[in-house]
């Protein structure tokens, strides 16, 4: 799990980081004194979802459209009042990698496509796509938006008369690339009064249970294998 901190919500007690348990783990430190030396870490192997009862639950999220520039610590500061929940955020829309799973602001968007692209390809067409096609009488022939060839067409009887339609819609890679960012900008938002419940469950999985390894509810020690026999 590679969430990270998107801005300024690292000092919230509820940033996700500070939520999981840590590991006494084996100290790979030069100036460690001993085979024995441990040092506790955070353990970002932890992962915690949603249960399912909640996210089948439609009337538990909320459509948000993220705007413009704004991160995911804006937008939990905006529906909970604490940018340390935008991992809340991201949990609820199964965003692991920020960066390329989160849209891009505008000068980020810039830079990407100035890094990956001429603005001679920027101009050309990427691909085509189907337009909606019906028949007089409203019998559906050809949905809108399916990726074709660019020579693609259809031929259909309408009220007794052979048609055939070729009319497409292209995309350059410009418009493709912004498509797809702004695909990104539909997210689901956990409902405030759901969000307890949430963070309960949270809490709960991230508790370590009795083992050989166990220390506390929020420590357990991994094996050093310094002191494991050949």
């Amino acid at each position: 799990m590679t969430y990270s901190s998107s801005g300024s919500s690292s000092g919230s007690p509820n940033s996700y980081f500070k939520q999981l348990p840590e590991l006494d783990y084996p100290s790979l430190a030069n100036e460690r004194t001993s085979a024995y030396d441990y040092q506790v870490v955070k353990n970002i192997f932890k992962r915690a979802i949603i249960r399912d009862d909640i996210f089948n639950e439609v009337t538990a999220f909320t459509k948000y459209d993220v705007i413009g520039d704004e991160r995911p610590d804006q937008v939990a500061n905006l529906f909970y009042g604490d940018p340390g929940l935008d991992w809340v955020i991201l949990t609820a829309n199964n965003i692991i990698h920020v960066r390329d799973e989160w849209p891009m602001g505008n000068q980020d968007f810039l830079t990407y496509l100035n890094e990956k692209y001429t603005a001679e390809e920027l101009s050309n067409i990427h691909h085509y796509e189907t337009k909606l096609i019906r028949t007089a009488n409203g019998k559906l022939i050809q949905p809108e938006g399916l990726t074709v060839p660019e020579d693609h067409s259809i031929t259909f009887l309408d009220n007794g008369v052979l048609r055939t339609e070729s009319s497409l819609t292209s995309f350059t890679f410009l418009e493709h690339e912004t498509n797809l960012n702004d695909a990104k900008r539909s997210i689901n938002i956990l409902r405030q009064e759901y969000l307890n419940l949430f963070l309960e469950d949270f809490e709960n999985i991230m508790e370590y249970k009795p083992s050989n390894q166990f220390v506390s509810a929020s420590l357990k020690k991994t094996e050093n294998p310094r002191l494991i026999s050949p």
